[in-house]
């Protein structure tokens, strides 16, 4: 059975995109929604997660993904009070829908640990010193900010914003990107074969990578390749031994 496939692109800070979910919800009427979270962000949008304590980033020793993070969900959260929209309520209205008709609610996406553990482990010694500093610049500079969410949702400026994403980063924009179209589009073509009506909520960059993906189900990479550490030079080793040399 190959059912119905329904996709709309969001921007997590945006009114709109809360709006467009609801009315596809109505319009559709799917047998499942599928959301862009796992497990751990969809706790975290239900508020039932705790943030992690100083102990706890010390232990994982993980600080360096947990700081990039924490900045990248800052930025959004300060855009989303630009807005006057709380970051991921498009999703939560997925959600809410979802319970309120009874609908199955799917969560389609890679693990944030493994999207951070895979993203900072992939950046060269030069992309992770260039996304540190553009984060920090980021945060000093977003207060100044004129953003239109609107606009960016379009798909030419999408394009272009991942196109420069790609010059910035070649290896980051494979792991945040590239990596979770794949995955996102093996979830829900594993859905359309066991439900006649699939909803799926996305980031608006993500859709165009996903229906690529979806339409050619055999170009998918193995799921092995896209959950698998990324083993990275052991810099503090180099140094080390470059010092004492």
């Amino acid at each position: 059975m190959t059912g119905t496939l329904r996709i709309v692109g969001t921007a997590h800070v945006s009114q709109k995109s809360i709006e467009e979910v609801r009315e596809a919800i109505a319009e559709f009427q799917p047998d499942v929604i599928a959301v862009e979270l796992d497990p751990g962000r969809y706790a975290a949008i239900r508020n039932q997660a705790k943030d992690p304590s100083v102990k706890d980033v010390l232990e994982a020793k993980n600080f360096t993904q947990v700081l990039v993070q924490w900045i990248l969900a800052y930025l959004q959260r300060r855009i989303g009070l630009d807005l006057g929209v709380e970051p991921g309520a498009e999703m939560k209205a997925a959600i809410a829908e979802a319970e309120a008709r009874n609908t199955l609610v799917a969560l389609i996406d890679r693990d944030i640990n493994v999207t951070l553990r895979r993203f900072w482990n992939s950046l060269s010694i030069l992309e992770k010193i260039r996304m540190i500093y553009a984060l920090g610049v980021s945060v000093v500079g977003i207060d100044d900010a004129e953003i239109d969410v609107e606009e960016l949702k379009k798909q030419d400026m999408i394009a272009l914003a991942m196109e420069e994403f790609r010059k910035f980063s070649p290896n980051g924009a494979k792991a945040l990107i590239d990596e979770r179209d794949a995955y996102l589009a093996r979830n829900i073509v594993d859905l359309t074969t066991t439900h006649e009506r699939v909803l799926a909520v996305l980031g608006a960059g993500h859709v165009k990578g996903v229906e690529r993906y979806v339409e050619s189900p055999g170009t998918i990479p193995p799921l092995q390749s896209l959950t698998a550490e990324v083993k990275s030079l052991p810099w503090g080793l180099i140094f080390g031994v470059a010092v004492t040399a």
